[in-house]
């Protein structure tokens, strides 16, 4: 999937774009599709609180108790996870997690083993290969003209860094997304990430932990949409440790995944 120059373009573009064509979100998304369509108190049965580790589970536009998103982003998520049997999960995905869930998560992991073995970034691809699993999130972005307020920043989604070794699009993104990214010059500018049918990754905050800030994690936003009536749907696979593990993080001596997401939380 990876070309021998894919490690230098993430590292001078801050994200890489893969050749070849994304996979099919069908059946994530028609899952998605169906739990958004449900009312609220079914919703949530399905809270973060209810689950406990990283993200997993349902968080929405005006929740103030979630760690997944901010208060006033114009969106509602649900993380689906390695983490957790699929039983805990709302009936509307366990067809997607019982079948096409691990076709796609061998294909992030393939990739990113592949670029990570690229970067040769010490101990980084064996601490991969025994800690991370993966996680997505599944963002809905409702028409913009049911909301009386924009997020931080005037945009749909605030800025922020996210919590993974890499997060990746495997089904690509769509130009209506609106996904923006800061260029090196500063935060106070941004540069618009174009539309594409082919696997999109970027790196996160336990990249940039994880290399001491040599290779940073992309700072990213979405922004408010000239198109007030469009609803979006996006899907973003973030890989992360497993819980309750130990492991050397360099700089910073021994650290578990719960130490990990209460630095990473520490950044807001």
């Amino acid at each position: 999937m990876l070309n021998n120059q894919s490690a230098e373009r993430l590292k001078s573009n801050g994200y890489l774009v893969i050749s070849g064509a994304a996979l099919d979100s069908s059946d994530l998304l028609e899952a998605f599709r169906t739990f958004i369509r449900r009312v609220r108190d079914y919703q949530l049965r399905f809270l973060q609180k209810r689950y406990g580790y990283a993200y997993d589970g349902f968080s929405y536009y005006g929740q103030s108790d979630s760690s997944h998103q901010a208060e006033d982003d114009l969106i509602s998520t649900f993380v689906l996870s390695e983490f957790y049997p699929v039983e805990r999960y709302p009936v509307e995905f366990q067809t997607f997690l019982k079948g096409s869930w691990k076709e796609v998560v061998q294909t992030v992991r393939a990739l990113e083993s592949e670029l990570l073995t690229q970067l040769a970034i010490t101990g980084l691809l064996d601490f991969y290969r025994q800690n991370a699993g993966h996680m997505v999130s599944n963002n809905y972005y409702p028409p913009q003209q049911k909301f009386d307020t924009a997020a931080a920043g005037n945009t749909r989604l605030s800025a922020h860094p996210d919590a993974s070794l890499f997060t990746v699009f495997p089904f690509g993104i769509d130009q209506e997304l609106e996904l923006q990214v800061t260029c090196e010059s500063g935060e106070s500018v941004w540069r618009s990430v174009d539309a594409t049918n082919s696997i999109l990754l970027y790196p996160g905050y336990l990249m940039e932990m994880w290399t001491q800030g040599e290779i940073k994690a992309m700072n990213h936003r979405v922004r408010l949409s000239n198109n007030s009536a469009a609803e979006r749907f996006t899907f973003s696979f973030f890989s992360l440790p497993f819980p309750l593990r130990e492991f050397e993080m360099p700089g910073r001596g021994i650290m578990t995944s719960e130490g990990y997401f209460s630095a990473y939380g520490a950044l807001f």
